[in-house]
């Protein structure tokens, strides 16, 4: 009986797919409803947050109505589809609804005209290597088999300092702290490290496997090098280890170590100085100075929403920009300047007064959101009795450096403000596009949220299709405009529990 309905669970699925107006996330709550959650891989849903109801679909849930330009790539057709393609393929593999060959799941994702076809241009130009090295395997195939003695280049061990305490409050996934992250369709998986091992599992793109080490195997001359990462997964209920060339793959780990020294710097900094944050939110406080002629610094950062800092206490001395929400020490006051110095990079600066809050500015640090750019992931600390919790710990996607896009600044940033949700503009059509929901603002437009939602368009009228939970590509490469996306219950988590006033965003790499 299970079979039955969740067969026709999937099927109604594939036909969502195909139509960008239907309510794709109504379909996926029924299969979770209606299958045993422990058919789904680990990093699946295993259940759907709870939301509020949202039927007035046309107003902001805020009073600001916030809306930011290009957040979120307008299209997310894409990352949907992606998402729904793994769902039924983790069904499929684990037999829980079809045997295979019963039902077809397309390989390829269709892809609309405009900016979405050159952004697959430019994916298949960065995944054209791994391609090529899957190619070259598939024609090795046949060679004999040569015995390797394995050598372990290094482990993968990451663990959570002794002076943190592990006290996961959102445990929602199971995340793992040391994965493999797949950067090619349908790459092997062998019993040594050698093409002409036996294959003994494929995984797809964007799959996350748990990474053991990297050892040394075949040298492969077209690409030179030797290196494999060798991983665990599950096949046929059994915990296998086998190896995975290291050209079809990202190593990806948390940095627990990194991101705990990161919040004890700013928790130093913050109890032997007085703390503000640069403030000029879409230019609010005053457009800055051109930097000479330029809308960019010699450091790269932007002029919108930022402030200069001048290296002396006059106007026309030389300057760079330091962007909205960046925590800041006051060392001095001048009668027109704040002297400052900022945990984000070296010197002390002077910038006009008007561009430096104390609005709620942080007296003492409890609570510390830290986001890897380099890894794709973050980590959730609380100061609970004198010592550092880690509370959370989960996959993330930050911003790309690409057209229409930016990507997530490194620095130490305040939590300025929350919203329920917040609307963004379409990079084509400069129309609001659609929302993301629970929202943190922390840097200019950028926020911690959850999985952005494109309204449907009937009638004339902008149609919320439902807030989406899960998003497939979170946690492998950056996709976003400098927003750092998470599942919606994470995000739901960090709305909810972080307090203006005593947080920050760390953003490492």
């Amino acid at each position: 009986m299970i079979r039955i309905i969740a067969l026709g669970c999937i099927v109604l699925l594939l036909l969502a797919g195909c139509d960008e107006g239907g309510n794709h996330a109504s379909v996926q709550t029924r299969i979770y409803d209606e299958v045993s959650e422990n058919v789904y891989n680990p990093e699946m849903e295993s259940g759907t947050v709870e939301i509020p109801d949202y039927s007035e679909n046309d107003n902001t849930l805020n009073s600001g109505e916030d809306i930011e330009t290009n957040l979120n790539d307008g299209k997310l057709s894409e990352d949907k589809k992606l998402t729904e393609e793994e769902i039924i393929r983790q069904l499929i593999e684990l037999g829980a609804v079809v045997e295979s060959g019963e039902i077809e799941v397309k390989e390829k994702v269709e892809v609309s005209e405009g900016t979405e076809s050159e952004k697959k241009n430019e994916d298949k130009k960065e995944t054209e290597v791994a391609k090529e090295t899957e190619i070259k395997e598939e024609t090795e195939d046949k060679k004999p088999e040569k015995d390797y003695t394995e050598v372990i280049l290094r482990n993968f061990e990451s663990k959570v300092p002794e002076e943190v305490v592990l006290n996961i409050k959102y445990d929602k996934y199971q995340i793992l702290t040391d994965y493999l992250l797949i950067m090619s369709d349908g790459a092997n998986i062998r019993e040594k490290p050698s093409t002409s091992a036996k294959v003994i599992g494929k995984v797809r793109y964007f799959d996350k496997i748990r990474l053991i080490s990297e050892v040394q195997g075949e040298f492969l001359e077209k690409y030179k090098t030797d290196k494999w990462y060798k991983v665990v997964f599950n096949a046929d209920n059994k915990t296998l280890e086998g190896y995975i060339f290291s050209n079809l793959a990202q190593p990806r780990s948390f940095q627990f170590d990194k991101m705990y020294e990161a919040v004890k710097r700013a928790e130093r900094e913050i109890e032997t100085n007085t703390i503000a944050y640069i403030s000029n939110y879409k230019n609010s406080t005053g457009t800055a100075p051109l930097y000479n002629g330029n809308t960019k610094d010699k450091f790269g950062i932007q002029r919108y929403q930022a402030a200069p800092a001048y290296y002396q206490p006059n106007l026309n001395s030389e300057f760079r920009y330091i962007s909205d929400g960046t925590v800041v020490s006051v060392l001095e006051e001048t009668e027109s300047f704040y002297k400052i110095r900022t945990l984000s990079f070296e010197g002390e600066y002077y910038v006009p007064k008007k561009y430096v809050s104390f609005n709620k500015s942080i007296e003492k640090l409890t609570k510390a959101i830290v986001v890897d750019r380099k890894n794709q992931n973050e980590g959730v600390f609380e100061l609970i009795d004198g010592k550092w919790n880690l509370i959370s710990y989960t996959y993330a996607t930050t911003g790309e450096n690409a057209r229409y896009k930016l990507p997530t600044d490194l620095g130490y940033f305040m939590a300025i403000e929350k919203v329920s949700r917040f609307l963004y503009l379409s990079d084509t059509t400069k129309q609001i596009a659609g929302y993301a929901p629970y929202g943190i603002r922390f840097n200019g437009g950028a926020y911690i949220h959850g999985v952005p939602v494109d309204y449907v368009f009937k009638d004339g009228k902008r149609i919320d299709p439902g807030m989406q939970e899960y998003s497939s590509t979170i946690g492998t490469v950056p996709k976003s405009h400098k927003c750092v996306r998470n599942y919606t219950s994470h995000a739901k988590f960090l709305y909810d529990w972080v307090d203006i006033g005593k947080s920050m965003v760390i953003v490492i790499e």
